[in-house]
């Protein structure tokens, strides 16, 4: 298992990623649903088994620990050389979903901080030709920097050489892995942050199960941030819990479009009874699983969790309908790309975990009053601006 990130101290829109949303026509064609089953049945329910299990829940509560608290340090600490320059500009290429607003109020937010201009370009999440044809448009405001979330590296990635030579940084956030070079320069919410939300989600399955739960891992692939969402919480149910039972679900992009990933999910629970968990990789795509699992007879059958949670997925902690959520500031997400943008522009080198954001993991009972990002720590945008010298 790699290395724990623990940065409750040093945290959207759901999702922001939920961002990962943002699909793309392209990969539209590609793209099925499949489920395969994995896992296995434990241990022989000898002393010794049961000891094994127990120190597995051990291991896993321990690492799920720090994140049941709100977070209260960013995870920068490297101060501009400098404060900002006033006067440049900022582009955000926004596609139509709520988490997509989220993160470009955080980019706007931060802008308006340090006296630069905010600019927007829509684009629509499954059409890949407006998205080219709003990377086009940013040109021409001859930017310091230009941002969007979620499209694939493979969808965009015919540009990265006409912003090389027109000199300006692109800095794509939850898009999954992407080459880092002077051209682009950072990514907010990167793999090794989607994997993190997935192994925070895979410990808390174990320790709540017992380590003997039976999941229903539900992942959208063709996302390249979810898969690493899934990756992760795949990886961490399989090294660490022999006893635990995983059954593999990937559904396709129009099916969470059109909403038919909840009578999939259903589908899939009627083929096999003996599920009592379901994790889908973002939390809102479900949000209407309850309601379907109530329709279709399989009320508090199962539990629910997932990545990226957002005011309805949350709140449904409080009524029971979900069980755990991970958080996920879209509003940081916003910051740290205006972070990169600032350190671009005066020549600084740009911190590895640029691309890593505080992550919180809700429960029943937790403090954290439901909403569409996670604005942790509370004090998060002062934070910036003393890195900022701008108080």
């Amino acid at each position: 298992m790699r290395e724990r990130l623990h940065f409750r101290t040093p945290i959207g829109a759901r999702h922001a990623l939920a961002c990962a949303i943002a699909a793309t026509a392209v990969l539209t064609a590609a793209c099925s649903s499949s489920t395969s089953s994995g896992g296995s049945t434990g241990g022989s329910g000898d002393s010794s088994a049961g000891a094994d299990a127990s120190a597995t829940v051990s291991k896993a509560a321990a690492f799920i620990k720090p994140y049941l608290t709100a977070p209260t340090v960013i995870p920068l600490t490297v101060a501009l050389k400098s404060a900002p320059v006033p006067g440049k500009t900022i582009v955000f290429l926004q596609c139509e979903l709520s988490q997509c607003k989220g993160i470009g109020l955080g980019v706007q937010q931060a802008a308006q901080l340090i006296g630069w201009t905010f600019k927007t370009i829509p684009y629509q999440s499954t059409n890949p030709s407006t998205l080219a044809s709003a990377l086009d448009q940013a040109l021409q405001y001859k930017p310091a920097a230009v941002s969007f979330t979620s499209p694939p590296y493979a969808i965009w990635s015919q540009k990265v050489a006409v912003y090389k030579k027109a000199g300006i940084p692109l800095i794509p956030s939850f898009t999954g892995e992407v080459p880092i070079d002077s051209t682009i320069i950072a990514n907010p919410a990167s793999k090794e942050y989607a994997e993190l939300n997935g192994e925070i989600l895979g410990n808390w399955f174990i320790a709540d199960s017992g380590a003997k739960g039976n999941a229903l891992s539900v992942s959208v692939n063709d996302f390249p941030y979810l898969a690493g969402t899934s990756d992760g919480f795949n990886s961490t149910v399989k090294s660490q819990c022999p006893g635990c039972k995983l059954t593999k679900l990937n559904v396709g992009i129009p099916d969470v479009g059109n909403g038919t990933i909840n009578s999939i999910i259903v589908s899939a629970l009627r083929k096999n009874p003996s599920i009592n968990y379901v994790v889908p990789v973002d939390a809102v795509f479900a949000g209407a699983l309850p309601s379907a699992l109530a329709a279709a007879g399989l009320a508090g059958k199962v539990k629910i969790a997932g990545c990226c949670g957002d005011t309805t997925t949350e709140a449904g902690l409080t009524t029971g309908q979900f069980s755990a959520i991970t958080g996920v500031n879209g509003f940081y997400a916003g910051y740290i790309t205006v972070d990169a943008a600032l350190r671009s522009v005066e020549g600084s080198p740009i911190p590895k975990n640029e691309g890593i954001l505080p992550v919180g993991l809700l429960v029943k009972g937790t403090s954290v009053k439901p909403a569409d990002s996670f604005n942790y720590p509370t004090d998060f945008v002062d934070q910036f601006k003393k890195l900022w010298k701008l108080s």
